[in-house]
């Protein structure tokens, strides 16, 4: 009987990282930390050591379990000088004000997730699943379209330091572009050490040290404590059925998994004819409840899926914001900037709550009827929730296939404003008389619309890596 495993990430060297691992004899959850550690070096704007995240995992014939290692906020917020300034981020069409500073930064996850995962899930070597990124970090990896224009968009952040600006620029001190060639061997060396070391070295040891010393020195929030008192939580997934489907997703303290069931259970329950209709009702009903309470979301995301031949199943989505400027010392990576995150700190800039874990949007999720299983998420603040939707949307109401699901044109509303990609029909919307204030008609497909990543087995098998953001799918049978 033959095997069959499958794998969509953001990128085709992240993919490729996985699928060697599961060649190499490893599991769903060695395989999502092989994707985990290559995407610092194939996407390193979107996912880093110094961020967060969440895994959805399903071990075959197991529950399904969430590991939370999303930021957690600082002890103190009382540094009085505080380094925290705006810049803006320019995305052609529209611009965007982000904050960043050494007092952007909350404390990083992603380390303590890995072990969290590893030590729970893993069944290989942490040495050997960190080696393809490793290497890779050493030998250069080739900037794609999407990383050029991320790197485009992040530019002042990028001249904001000069170490950060030295990762990603050329000898000739340019920042990269499409088709340049980027190595790190502070980033490489980095990997090697923590893969090499016990859990604790980056919260208790040079890592966190450094850090510490140098938030002190330049106006940052963080100290020793909010290192070593860091943990991973684990918890249920939220979990309900609908159409004869299963779906299961990310749960409270994160928004995302919320706002996406609200939105299939309002379409399913809508008198409209029209599925047009149905999708942008419930965007605005989603929207009226992030208002209403004070949802949050992450940018400079993405998402990798993986379901191995013996059916674990693992949902992992990662975010860095847009990173604050500040490099690690002697790491090769930006820590976040979580605390200068608008859509993450509803209440206003350093109005959290100390020693509290953040919220996000990410929302890794599986759905699951009697004869399917697929794995998916996305990046996209925002979007993260009507991308989403669409898609399970698409798949559990409109049978469409999961490939059709993906690629077929996207809605976004937010704010009174109705968000169309190329592919629908402005002329089809606007005698519908919705309630939005305006509309915005794209003119091609956009990474503005999410990124989702999705792994399928049962009937098809499938791996779908959205080319909005290119992402890559791998699907390997053998005997």
């Amino acid at each position: 009987m033959s095997k069959t495993y499958t794998i969509a990430t953001g990128n085709e060297y992240t993919s490729k990282a996985a699928a060697q691992i599961l060649d190499d004899g490893g599991n769903a959850y060695d395989a999502i930390l092989a994707a985990l550690f290559m995407s610092f070096v194939s996407e390193p704007l979107l996912s880093s050591p110094g961020g967060g995240g969440y895994l959805l995992a399903q071990p075959n014939k197991d529950k399904a379990l969430i590991f939370d290692f999303f930021a957690q906020t600082p002890f103190t917020k009382d540094v009085v000088e505080k380094d925290f300034y705006p810049i803006i981020g320019n995305f052609g069409a529209t611009q965007q004000e982000f904050h960043i500073g050494m007092s952007s930064v909350a404390t990083p996850g992603i380390p303590a997730g890995i072990f969290a995962i590893h030590n729970q899930l893993g069944s290989m070597d942490l040495k050997q699943i960190a080696t393809p990124a490793v290497k890779k970090a050493r030998q250069g990896i080739e900037i794609n379209a999407i990383g050029a224009e991320v790197i485009k968009i992040l530019t002042p952040i990028l001249k904001s330091s000069c170490h950060a600006q030295a990762i990603f620029s050329t000898p000739q001190n340019s920042l990269l572009r499409e088709g340049d060639i980027q190595s790190n061997k502070h980033l490489a060396t980095f990997l090697e050490n923590l893969a090499s070391n016990p859990m604790d070295w980056f919260y208790f040891d040079a890592p966190a040290l450094e850090i510490v010393n140098d938030m002190k020195h330049y106006n940052g929030l963080l100290r020793q404590q909010d290192f070593e008192n860091y943990q991973v939580s684990i918890r249920e997934p939220l979990s309900l059925e609908l159409n004869n489907w299963k779906i299961l997703t990310n749960a409270y303290p994160t928004t995302g998994g919320k706002l996406i069931t609200e939105q299939i259970k309002h379409a399913l329950n809508s008198s409209a004819q029209s599925d047009k209709q149905k999708i942008i009702e419930a965007m605005i009903n989603a929207d009226e409840f992030k208002n209403k309470d004070a949802f949050q979301s992450s940018k400079g995301t993405t998402h990798m899926s993986v379901i191995d031949d013996d059916n674990n199943v693992a949902s992992m989505t990662v975010s860095n914001g847009e990173g604050c400027g500040y490099v690690a010392p002697n790491c090769g990576f930006m820590l976040n900037n979580f605390l200068g995150e608008e859509d993450i700190n509803t209440n206003g800039f350093f109005n959290f709550k100390e020693n509290t874990r953040m919220a996000s949007m990410m929302s890794p999720t599986i759905i699951a009827n009697s004869t399917d299983k697929i794995a998916l998420g996305t990046g996209g603040s925002n979007r993260i929730k009507t991308a989403l939707f669409q898609v399970i949307w698409h798949i559990i109401a409109n049978n469409n296939t999961l490939d059709q699901a993906i690629n077929a044109p996207r809605f976004h509303y937010e704010n009174g404003v109705l968000d169309m990609e190329l592919g629908i029909n402005k002329e089809d919307v606007i005698p519908l008389n919705l309630p939005f204030e305006d509309t915005v008609s794209w003119l091609h497909r956009s990474l503005y619309f999410g990124g989702i990543n999705a792994v399928q087995h049962g009937s098809k098998n499938l791996a779908i890596g959205d080319s909005r953001r290119n992402g890559f799918g791998i699907v390997k049978s053998y005997s």
